[in-house]
């Protein structure tokens, strides 16, 4: 193990290692969690369970697609997406907002069809939204390079999804992000919060609702077919 850090700390490894080429730049930053992933899996097959909620991410992927994000990695349960690679902020921060709520109306709709019925609990997901200067570039270990994108923004965006079960409201927006979405005469409660391993405060807005509420919107089922079909 030493010897494979002081190979990376010394330049050793060229071929796996590529040279830096990161450009920093302004985007609005997502995370998103299934909450009770782990205990749908436990109290049902974990393979079905999977091979749904995986479809369910791919309709995660489309709607990121549609409002010109790209999502950045899936792992688990867990999706990272950066919104603002080819705008301005003030547009990539409504795009990711915009998402959110269509992914909240995906996994709605989705309880509806599926979790509930077949399941008897609905899923429940959390999201984090900020925005902030970040480097952007490609990195990739034993294979080809990929989206990477990382800077403090990145860990408070992740903060904030983790701090949405503690808050009892399933998505999270910073100020820095708030002050650029357009809400109409929709306002969010707005409080002062600590977040694990960053310094000072963060100001941030109770953008959803809380978790458990059971309170799903009534859809049709035309609008399921296209929501499932956006998954392939």
């Amino acid at each position: 193990m030493e010897n494979y850090l002081n190979l990376a700390l010394q330049g050793g490894c060229p071929a796996v290692i590529p040279p830096s080429n990161d450009n920093e730049q302004e985007l609005a930053i997502l995370f998103l969690d299934i909450r009770n992933f782990t205990g749908l899996m436990e109290s049902q097959n974990a393979q079905a369970v999977i091979q749904v909620v995986r479809r369910l991410f791919t309709g995660f992927n489309q709607i990121t697609k549609n409002f010109s994000g790209r999502v950045v990695e899936v792992a688990g349960d867990n999706l990272y997406a950066v919104f603002g690679l080819q705008n301005n902020l003030r547009d990539s921060v409504n795009n990711a907002y915009q998402a959110a709520k269509t992914m909240f109306q995906t996994v709605e709709l989705f309880n509806e069809a599926y979790a509930i019925p077949y399941y008897g609990n609905p899923l429940e997901v959390g999201v984090g939204i900020h925005s902030g200067k970040v480097f952007v570039g490609e990195f990739g270990l034993d294979g080809a390079a990929q989206l990477s994108v990382m800077g403090l923004p990145v860990n408070i965006a992740s903060r904030l999804q983790a701090k949405t079960k503690e808050l009892n409201n399933d998505m999270l927006i910073s100020e820095d992000a708030y002050k650029h979405i357009e809400t109409g005469e929709v306002q969010f409660d707005q409080q002062t919060i600590r977040l694990q391993g960053i310094s000072h405060g963060q100001q941030i807005r109770l953008a959803g609702k809380p978790y458990n509420s059971g309170n799903l919107l009534p859809q049709s089922s035309s609008d399921l077919d296209y929501l499932l079909a956006i998954a392939g």
